[in-house]
């Protein structure tokens, strides 16, 4: 078990980075463990869709390099966040941010947004990034008519029209099937992301890192986090560590982002499998019948309403439809408490909402309380499918 205050773990379920990834899985054409997932993906979105999202994403790689822009977001979000996020964002600040991933060079992202350089001398000058990571952006070699650079351009010279644009690529890839697909996925991931609390509580640190194949090494005698590349961080400098089950992850990046006082928040979307994605029926969601047994996951309803908390919002929501503030204000808790156990009830199947002026009320799902019976009779007495034994602690000898 790990010592309290040791290493600041926080676990997560958000699509911030999966809604990207998704993207950058829709427009690669190499071969992938998600490919039935694409078929299905690809076959809802608008025809004119691909030619639009070039405009913002000329090479897949550019998505999850995208993804980088909501750094300054600390934490779970909603896609309405992300959303809003985007939207209001300074367009000088996704500049950098994009600039930033591409260059890793403050004085080269600098020099380009105050025009001191352009982008031709940054991409053929003496201080630039290996050209390897300049090909996968589609920017070495240097090619003043190519896709890449057409849509650099775009963005040192009119930030504002390429923010709005990614914002509406984004929102119409949400509106047009992934949105179905999250909510498919995210009770899913929630149960995952109970599965990874227990064995933080069960297993040091170490071993934590190696059971969710994490991509850095967790030493805890130097107390700092090891990348493959790069430097290493010191636990002290370190805010947040974010857990985050993944349904894309499939290349398994991470992200580190720094604060301009010098403290690091890092992100480890954590993909344990394709199933999850490949595995969603649209027809089951096509219909909207939450009712059925086979569309609720027992366990996470369960341990949604176990937490006394969320119980006490469920009475509530059960009796009266309200909004979030006024649940905050009931419950005496802060905003952001109150949407993180919202957010829990609602991946379970537990929310059902109604726009209703400028906000939105929420209220217990019946159906899904209803139904709940049946759904536990079904999958506890099950005689077929993988038992979830993983989710439950397991008892160390000591």
């Amino acid at each position: 078990m790990n010592r309290p205050g040791a290493f600041p773990i926080a676990f997560a379920v958000t699509p911030r980075f999966d809604v990207f990834y998704a993207l950058y899985t829709i427009s690669n054409n190499a071969p992938s463990s998600l490919d039935p997932w694409k078929k299905r993906a690809v076959l809802r979105l608008p025809r004119d869709f691909d030619r639009v999202a070039r405009r913002v994403a000329p090479v897949p790689m550019f998505w999850p390099l995208l993804a980088d822009a909501l750094q300054a977001t600390i934490g779970e979000m909603t896609f309405d966040e992300i959303i809003s996020t985007l939207r209001e964002m300074p367009a000088e600040d996704l500049t950098a941010n994009v600039l930033s991933g591409i260059f890793h060079d403050a004085g080269t992202v600098q020099a380009l947004i105050t025009r001191k350089k352009s982008l031709r001398q940054a991409l053929t000058g003496e201080k630039v990034p290996a050209g390897e990571l300049l090909a996968q952006f589609g920017l070495e070699p240097y090619d003043a008519r190519s896709h890449s650079v057409t849509t650099m351009t775009t963005l040192l010279s009119d930030p504002e029209s390429f923010r709005n644009e990614l914002a509406l690529v984004v929102e119409r890839f949400w509106q047009t099937g992934f949105r179905r697909d999250w909510l498919a996925l995210e009770a899913i991931l929630r149960a995952e992301s109970f599965r990874m609390r227990d064995l933080q509580e069960e297993q040091p640190l170490a071993e934590l890192a190696n059971e969710l194949k994490l991509p850095v090494t967790l030493d805890e005698e130097a107390r700092e986090v090891r990348s493959r590349s790069g430097s290493s961080i010191a636990y002290d400098r370190i805010d947040r560590c974010y857990m985050i089950p993944s349904a894309f992850n499939t290349r398994r990046w991470w992200a580190k982002y720094t604060t301009r006082a010098g403290r690091v928040s890092l992100y480890f979307p954590i993909m344990r499998g394709a199933a999850a994605a490949n595995g969603i029926v649209e027809d089951d969601w096509a219909t909207g019948d939450s009712s059925r047994g086979s569309a609720i996951n027992a366990e996470s309803v369960f341990r949604a309403l176990g937490d006394t908390t969320r119980y006490a919002i469920a009475s509530i929501l059960a009796r009266t439809p309200t909004t979030s503030a006024e649940l905050a204000r009931s419950l005496k808790v802060s905003k952001p408490t109150i949407t993180h156990h919202v957010q829990a009830l609602r991946a379970a199947g537990l929310i059902a909402e109604t726009p209703s002026g400028g906000s939105t009320m929420l209220s217990l799902n019946r159906e899904t309380v209803g139904a709940l019976s049946g759904a536990a009779v079904e999958q506890l007495f099950s005689s077929t499918g993988d038992l979830p034994l993983l989710t439950t602690r397991k008892r160390r000898d000591n």
